[in-house]
């Protein structure tokens, strides 16, 4: 009889547990709407220590070069300075787009074409605003509310975490 831990059968954290084992899949984590939350992690003893950058390297990977190159001439003029605290503040006239999984941001579908949104355009909670990728996974981030876009805080290509903003929407 398999017990429920968490809210998942104990059967399929096993074979979860059995994928990590067989694969070079070293960390994976899950959240689902501040609910639940799941982090497993796999130090491997075959590996030597220069070897642990290998993944940074395949996430760097799946960007084209394009992108990289692309990025310093746009990054300047797309991302704006950090905010003055307490400048976006303000809950009731701001709204701040947060990415939520881990990944790395896209400002367009593809290297060289034009961003999804830049500073000044309107927005609906339909949106598009930008893609993040996840463990190879494009993910679509919608803006969820209609207003003007007033700061974009990351450059393509850059790192996001979960729950970290990426835009400052003034809402209309």
């Amino acid at each position: 009889m398999s017990k429920n831990i968490c809210g998942i059968d104990s059967e399929i954290l096993k074979e979860i547990g059995d994928i990590f084992k067989s694969t070079n899949v070293e960390e994976v984590e899950l959240e689902e709407e501040d609910k639940f939350y799941i982090k497993v992690s796999r130090k491997r003893a075959d590996i030597p220590m220069m070897a642990a950058p290998a993944p940074v390297m395949m996430q760097a990977q799946a960007a084209p070069a394009p992108v990289a190159v692309s990025a310093p001439a746009a990054a300047p003029a797309a991302v704006a300075a950090a905010p003055a605290a307490g400048q976006y503040d303000d809950a009731a006239k701001y709204h701040k787009i947060l990415s939520p999984v881990i990944g790395t941001y896209y400002e367009s579908s593809t290297p060289g074409a034009n961003p999804f949104v830049k500073v000044g355009d309107t927005v609906s909670p339909d949106t598009t605003v930008c893609i993040i990728e996840a463990m190879k996974v494009m993910n679509e981030i919608k803006a969820e509310i209609k207003g003007k876009i007033v700061q974009i805080l990351k450059g393509n290509g850059d790192s996001v975490q979960a729950k970290e903003a990426i835009f400052i929407v003034e809402k209309k």
